[in-house]
């Protein structure tokens, strides 16, 4: 949703963000690089599918395309304000990612621990 939530923010007539699901990545991702190549001459630089199967994308081609972005929005009155918000998305994007690897630090922990306890569990079954 983040690169949807971008080109909303500069320019909502081209995507209904209210109508976007969160759950489906793939079409808002396609979505958002189809309208930025046609209504905002950002050029298709990345694979939607790439960045979907992919845990962690290439960081330097996410922000080579999000700069890409930068670019198109910024103009004399907008410039500053583009930095925030792009940077704004990036934190997210940063604490997201962090929020994710902890996830599977503590799921991996969880697994773990369930194979050392179940032969015990099935020892002491009543």
């Amino acid at each position: 949703l983040a690169f949807c939530a971008l080109i909303h923010r500069h320019r909502p007539e081209l995507i209904p963000y209210d109508t976007l699901k969160k759950s489906d990545d793939l079409y808002n991702l396609n979505l958002a690089f189809d309208v930025a190549d046609k209504y905002l001459d950002i050029p298709r630089m990345l694979d939607p599918e790439d960045i979907h199967s992919t845990i962690k994308p290439d960081e330097r081609a996410i922000m080579t395309y999000v700069s890409s972005y930068y670019h198109a929005f910024s103009s004399s009155q907008q410039a500053e304000l583009a930095a925030k918000r792009i940077g704004q998305v990036l934190n997210v994007n940063k604490e997201n990612q962090a929020l994710m690897e902890e996830y599977e630090l503590m799921a991996s922990k969880l697994l773990e621990w369930i194979r050392a306890t179940q032969p015990w569990m099935v020892e002491h079954e009543p």
